[in-house]
């Protein structure tokens, strides 16, 4: 820290280098945890993780560009901080730090957008988040823009008492975007709920699945806050009643990605509790707690974001495997044992039974067993085979 400018760091200064960095150290824990379940549990990284990877560098430039403004007087009063010079100086890093600031919050949004894209299968649906991610894309950048050269000369945005004049109103601007991004939280925070309450499970999972999805509403809730501090833009005490708009805005950018992540953080939670349990949901006894005449597989989910219809093209998590895609099969042999004899038919009938329990977030016991006690019963796919022997003189039927 240089000696002239030493002087000026304090007032709410420290207490905003402590909560901006202790934000820092929250996201990059998360995004940490994120990565090392994409590459080391599922194996597989998507752009959802690529973006939150750039929301986090952004955040940490922002972070820089404001503990810099604090050297120079960010959190104090014009009349503590004495000098114009240095007080105009922590106005243009303050106005840096929103540039980053603004582009780390859209590129969150946008993770959040991309990560929805991998649960949504509707096509109205998936139209309504690509509608969303490019407003997003557009309100961003067009904010980022313009919050440096909303005057002419660009100096004069930081610096007031300079020649020249100012041709937008950037509070306004401000507004807008906040109030989109509340917007953005709320609605992706929602669309989890249609999603999931078409799916064959439990309620109380349903609740909780979705629940999981929709954390965004944290998000939202600071979003708004944030909005609100926006009335300090136009404030005589530039560096002084700003601060709570920068704060607000690093806490809206990192509970963005919490919630984003927590979903996504399930594979390394189950990994971790179950250990190797974790990669099938059957590996306990196969027919634990079922009645002799059905046997049970383990049933295998895509992966996320996989909505091809072609079964060839399809993949499917760690240690999965495709089934069948047939609902009903039947297998007709017929067997002629000789010029004289009659003609024998084997009719084999497939059915599976769907309607099983499937629980994606393990109704699992304190003790590891799941419903009917079998030990680390997840996710679980009933088939039922009937065979029937059909001859001249008699019919038989045996349910396997």
């Amino acid at each position: 820290m240089d000696a002239d400018t030493v002087s000026y760091y304090g007032g709410l200064g420290p207490m905003v280098n402590g909560v901006m960095w202790a934000h820092v150290v929250i996201f990059a824990v998360f995004v940490v945890l994120r990565l090392y379940t994409r590459i080391s549990v599922l194996q597989m990284v998507g752009i959802d993780d690529y973006l939150t990877v750039l929301a986090f560098l952004l955040h940490v430039l922002y972070t820089i560009f404001v503990s810099v403004a604090t050297k120079y007087g960010l959190g104090r009063l014009f009349a503590d901080v004495g000098n114009p010079d240095v007080y105009w100086e922590a106005v243009k890093w303050e106005v840096f730090s929103q540039v980053a600031g603004l582009m780390a919050i859209g590129v969150g949004k946008c993770a959040v957008g991309t990560f929805l894209l991998r649960i949504v299968v509707s096509p109205v649906q998936r139209g309504f988040i690509h509608v969303f991610l490019g407003c997003t894309t557009f309100i961003t950048l067009f904010a980022s823009i313009t919050v440096v050269v909303q005057c002419i000369p660009v100096q004069k945005t930081w610096n007031p008492t300079l020649d020249g004049y100012c041709w937008l109103d950037f509070q306004k601007v401000g507004l807008t975007v906040g109030s989109w991004f509340v917007v953005a939280d709320f609605c992706f925070a929602a669309l989890p709920w249609f999603v999931v309450w078409n799916l064959n499970m439990k309620r109380k999972e349903k609740l909780l699945v979705a629940c999981g999805l929709s954390l965004g509403v944290f998000a939202g809730v600071c979003g708004i806050v944030r909005t609100v501090a926006l009335d300090g833009l136009n404030a005589k005490e530039y560096i002084h009643d700003t601060v709570g708009m920068l704060i607000w805005s690093a806490t809206e950018n990192t509970v963005t990605i919490m919630c984003a992540s927590i979903p996504v953080l399930r594979p390394l939670y189950v990994t971790l509790r179950y250990g190797s349990r974790g990669d099938n949901s059957n590996s306990g006894p196969a027919s634990g707690g079922l009645s002799g005449d059905r046997k049970a597989a383990s049933y295998k989910l895509p992966l996320y974001g996989n909505n091809s219809r072609d079964r060839r093209n399809k993949s499917y998590a760690l240690g999965s495997s495709a089934g069948d895609e047939d609902t009903d099969l039947e297998q007709k042999t017929t067997i002629k044992t000789g010029p004289d004899q009659h003609n024998n038919r084997t009719v084999i009938t497939y059915n599976r039974d769907n309607a099983s329990d499937e629980s994606i977030l393990r109704d699992i016991r304190a003790d590891g067993h799941g419903a009917g006690g079998a030990v680390g019963a997840g996710i679980v796919r009933i088939d039922q085979v009937h065979v029937t022997y059909e001859g001249a003189d008699r019919v038989s039927k045996l349910d396997v």
